[in-house]
């Protein structure tokens, strides 16, 4: 009786190991679900506009977060520097959804999220998301009118 008990345990703890080392083998990834709404991005006249979505793969989101839109969207590989490890472009029009698949780099800790919109001083343009790089996530990011939501 002993030896079946031991030898279950053994088996568990197998177990319990192989899923762990998958987790250090294996890329970390993140579904990105992104739903623009019917109204995004109006223009100086109302009528809703295509709006593009930049994806961020970062190190530490400090650098990210204190620059202003026309840095990160011009001058992104110098002012993120060493943090920026690799960057998505998702163009999407009104009432649009798309669901982008992100491998990302074991060495990514952020996803940030830029909306480039037109109306750029009054809208919510940037968004940071903590990656769970032991996970496979899905993210749910609306953009309703001139903000960027992540759920």
């Amino acid at each position: 009786m002993k030896q079946i008990y031991k030898s279950f345990l053994l088996f568990i703890l197998l177990v319990l190991m192989g899923c762990s080392a998958a987790n250090l083998v294996v890329d970390p990834y993140a579904d990105l679900e992104i739903t623009a709404n019917h109204n995004i991005n109006p223009d100086s006249n109302g009528r809703p506009s295509p709006v593009v979505v930049y994806v961020f793969e970062l190190t530490s989101n400090t650098l990210f977060e204190s620059q202003d839109f026309f840095s990160i969207y011009e001058e992104h590989e110098k002012v993120l520097g060493p943090d920026l490890v690799n960057k998505y472009e998702i163009s999407l029009t009104p009432g649009q959804k798309e669901i982008y698949q992100a491998s990302m780099s074991p060495k990514t800790e952020y996803l940030g999220i830029v909306a480039a919109f037109r109306d750029i001083e009054n809208s919510n343009w940037r968004q940071v998301i903590k990656v769970d790089k032991t996970g496979y996530n899905t993210y749910q990011i609306s953009l309703e009118d001139l903000s960027l939501v992540v759920q």
